[in-house]
């Protein structure tokens, strides 16, 4: 560009990003399954985890679930019959 006068044109800068039609064409697509197999991965890691530390403490769930069972069972009222032979083995102090 020649100059006009003692001044210097220098080139216009743009201010504002202006997408070419090329990038708007364009979709960023990774894939439909990466999160898939993602989710998959922590579900078996997780699994895993949790297997081996139950199978080695299968004693102790083993007491839980008794535990669990007793609780359950004495919660509710007992049997008619129940009670009276509870009576009577007190009363023979068996």
């Amino acid at each position: 560009h020649a100059q006009s006068g003692s001044r210097l044109e220098l080139p216009r800068v743009v201010t504002e990003w202006s997408a070419s039609p090329s990038m708007t064409d364009r979709v960023n697509y990774v894939g439909g399954s990466t999160g898939l197999w993602a989710g998959l991965g922590m579900l078996g890691t997780s699994s895993a985890f949790f297997g081996v530390w139950t199978w080695s403490r299968r004693k102790e769930w083993v007491d839980i679930m008794l535990d669990y069972c007793h609780h359950k069972r004495a919660q509710y009222p007992t049997h008619t019959l129940d009670r009276v032979a509870v009576r009577a083995l007190r009363m023979l102090k068996i």
